[in-house]
This record gives C-alpha cells, sequence and structure tokens, in this order.
C-alpha cells in the first residue's frame, strides 16, 4: 500500500531560471494505482549520501487530458538539495522512486455544473490550482473559470505559455490575470502587487462577474498568504468554508516557530504502549507522550511507516486511530471530516492513553 514505484523521466523542460517542469511515464501496469484526482500530490524518494530524502510535489496536469503521464513542478530552493538536483541534473530517461498521488485539494465536477471558479496562486502554488481549474473547463462546458497569479516579472510566470494557449481554448470561459510585484504594468495599476486581502477585494470589485459568495476558489503560494487570503473570504467575503480550498507547501510562520502549544502542555506525562499496523502487519514501540511525536520514535526504530514532509503539511503519514487516544499538535492536511472519523498525521501525534493502536491501511 506504502510501496514506491520507480518511474521513467519522460521530459524535462525548463520552465523558468529556478524551475522545472518534469513528466513521469506511467506504465499500463501501474495505471491504475497511479489513478489520480486534480490538485493532488506526488511523493518522491531519493537516496543522497546513504539519507532517505523525501519530498512532494503538486501534480499540474488534470486527468481529462490523459493518464499515461504525471507532470510535476520543482523550483529550487535555496540550499534545497533534492529540489536543485532536479533542476540542475535530472535528465530525461532517468528514473524517480515515486508513491501513488495522495492529497484531497480538490472538489467534485460533474458535466451539469454551471458554476464559478478562482484560483489564487503565487509562483509554483500555480501547480495544483492549475490542475484544479482545468478540469473544471474540461468537465464542466458552462462553468466559468479566473486565474489571479502573482510573480515578481514577467519573465518569472511559470507554465505563461501553456495558461495563454488554455486562455484561447477555453475563449470567454478563462480568464487570467498576471500579477507582477517588481514589474510596473503599462495600463493597471491593480495588476500590480501580491496577492493580499486589499488585492482581493480590489479584483473582485473590479470583476464583477464573478458571484463572491456562489464561487469555489483554490489557493495556493505562500502559507501566509493561504492563511490570510483564506480567512478573509471565509470570514469577510461570507464565503461557505467547503468553498474555499487551499493547499499548504509548509506551515505558516506563526506555526512553524511557536514553542510547543498551552493544550500540549496539559497532555499527561506518560509512558505508552503504541502499536502500530502497517500492510496488515503489527509493530509495537513504546513512547513517552512529552517527547518525540509517534512517526520520530517509529522511524528511530526503523519500521516502514510512510512519511514526507513531518511538518503536519502532507498527509503522506496519515492514519486511524484504533485504541486509545492522542493529541495532534498541528495540522494542515487532514479534512475536519476525517478528523472527526479519527485520522490523525502520526508526524504530529502524542499519545494521551497508555495503551494506543493506529493503522496505517487507510
Amino acid at each position: 500500500m506504502h510501496h514506491f514505484q520507480s518511474l521513467k523521466v519522460n521530459k524535462v523542460i525548463k520552465e523558468t531560471n529556478d524551475s522545472v517542469h518534469i513528466s513521469l511515464e506511467i506504465p499500463e501496469s501501474l495505471r491504475h494505482e497511479f489513478q489520480f484526482q486534480q490538485g493532488q500530490y506526488l511523493n518522491v524518494r531519493f537516496d543522497m549520501n546513504g539519507e532517505d530524502l523525501r519530498r512532494s510535489y503538486s501534480i499540474v496536469n488534470a486527468p481529462s487530458e490523459g493518464n499515461s503521464e504525471l507532470e510535476i513542478l520543482v523550483k529550487r530552493m535555496e540550499n534545497g538539495v533534492v529540489s536543485s538536483f532536479l533542476n540542475q541534473k535530472l535528465k530525461e530517461g532517468d528514473y524517480i522512486e515515486v508513491l501513488a498521488p495522495q492529497g484531497h485539494f480538490y472538489t467534485n465536477f460533474h458535466p451539469s455544473n454551471q458554476k464559478t471558479y478562482v484560483g489564487l496562486a503565487a509562483g509554483s502554488g500555480i501547480s495544483p490550482v492549475l490542475s484544479n481549474l482545468k478540469e473544471a473547463l474540461y468537465q464542466e462546458p458552462k462553468s466559468i473559470a479566473f486565474l489571479f497569479f502573482s510573480n515578481k516579472r514577467t519573465q518569472d510566470i511559470i507554465f505563461k505559455k501553456q495558461i495563454d494557449e488554455l486562455v484561447h481554448r477555453f475563449e470567454g470561459r478563462l480568464k487570467v490575470v498576471y500579477l507582477l510585484s517588481r514589474e510596473k504594468h503599462e495600463e493597471n495599476d491593480l495588476f500590480e502587487g501580491r496577492i493580499s486581502n486589499d488585492k482581493i477585494d480590489a479584483l473582485l470589485n473590479c470583476f464583477t462577474e464573478i458571484p463572491v459568495t456562489e464561487a469555489t476558489y483554490f489557493i495556493c503560494g505562500p502559507s501566509e498568504m493561504i492563511k490570510k487570503s483564506s480567512e478573509f473570504l471565509k470570514k469577510e467575503k461570507k464565503v461557505p468554508s467547503l468553498q474555499v480550498l487551499y493547499e499548504y507547501y509548509a506551515a505558516p510562520d506563526d506555526e512553524e516557530n511557536a514553542e510547543k502549544s498551552e493544550e500540549f502542555k496539559k497532555i499527561p506525562n506518560i509512558e505508552s504502549f503504541v502499536t502500530l499496523i502497517i500492510d496488515d502487519d503489527e509493530y509495537s514501540i513504546h513512547l513517552n507522550s512529552k517527547k518525540e511525536s509517534i512517526l520520530d520514535k517509529a522511524l528511530k526504530e526503523n519500521l516502514p511507516v510512510p512519511f514526507a514532509c513531518k511538518g503536519g503539511v502532507c498527509c503522506t503519514c496519515k492514519a486511524q486511530v484504533m485504541e486509545g487516544e492522542v493529541f495532534m499538535e498541528k495540522n494542515f492536511a487532514l479534512t475536519e471530516e476525517e478528523v472527526e472519523r479519527g485520522l490523525v498525521l502520526t508526524c504530529q501525534c502524542h499519545p494521551t492513553t497508555n495503551v494506543v493502536m493506529l493503522s496505517y491501511d487507510v
């Protein structure tokens, strides 16, 4: 269930100076396993100098474009070992170890729908937003879409050629505004600057054809942008929560740098016996509730637990609580419904009872 597969690199296309567009071939024998929903992501694994490095990258293409390839975008991060390798050394014909697609940054489309979709993206956050908007346009002939896409300069606009082609293909159904933070716009200064609450408000006032409270929004970019814009739409614009969808690439700065929460300080200091079910096998570990997370302890014991970000942002390490109780420090990946069903992110979990059982087979 959590096995990596080796996929061949079909294409490596330089999108901008610091980003690369990678196409992976899905052989016929794996197409069922690698079926995906728009907006999902892939976990990739590399062994570099004996270190197991894992990263998550959003899928760029849409299911309606075919299932023989999966496309991802990788932006090179400063001092990023994996992103630098993929940008500078990866070549066509190489192989990458990949897990089956995961994530739920999407909504369901139906051909009879007549809706409005709005994408708010910044930089490499375009990947899952573009995947969602493309699928909406393919699946719902009566629906329309808007994309507000922020970059530094025109030369930094990722997928600009592809996006412009989509505007032409879906003429009258897709409108795109490129926002530039370090370049003047010749005609309208509304299209300058980054995505902010004020900018969103001004854009919605400008494009009056957007039914603000009825539209569905896809948001991805810097963590702070996601946090502020999603709260603005829900609280100030009264958009229902189920219509404001977003995907974090990293935890918000205030969460990432915060000290242990008051809630964490209140959990009992106990020794716990934890049983983990992984691919129908059972493993046992002992740990203190106040020390490392369940995932960290399992990794120390060299157990075959699935993981990627270890920051509560992806849902690779999710598991079902079968017995006992746990405390989850952060959660930027699971939906409220999943939490209510007893799903947790084990990278953020600490046992709060003496006996706990978790199943990764979900």
